[in-house]
C-alpha cells in the first residue's frame, strides 16, 4: 500500500513564475496530481521526486524519510523555492 502525499510550496524567494506560495500538489496511489491552473517546473520536480518516491512507500513510524526531513528546496539558480511534503490522509 502506498502513502498519499501532499506537496505544498511554502516559501518562494527570487524570480519564479511557475510555483507560488500555497501551490499544492498531491500524490495518490503513486500518481502525481497537479490541480488545474497549477504547474511545477522540472527543476522542482527533479529535486522532490526522490523524496516523493522514498515517502510513498509505507514504513514504520520514525523510520521513514519524512521522519527525517519534510522540506525540500528547488535547485533553480534564480529562485529559492521550498516545498513541504507530508502525508495526506
Amino acid at each position: 500500500m502506498f502513502n498519499n502525499l501532499k506537496i505544498t510550496c511554502i516559501k518562494c524567494e527570487g524570480k519564479c513564475n511557475r510555483s507560488k506560495v500555497g501551490s499544492t500538489y498531491y500524490v495518490r496511489d503513486a500518481k502525481l496530481e497537479i490541480p488545474e491552473g497549477e504547474s511545477i517546473c522540472v527543476f522542482a520536480l527533479g529535486s522532490i521526486l526522490p523524496a516523493i518516491t522514498g515517502s510513498i512507500i509505507s514504513s514504520k513510524e520514525d523510520e521513514g524519510l519524512m521522519d527525517i526531513l519534510q522540506e525540500w528546496q528547488c535547485p533553480d539558480p534564480e529562485a529559492k523555492v521550498i516545498y513541504r511534503i507530508e502525508r495526506d490522509g
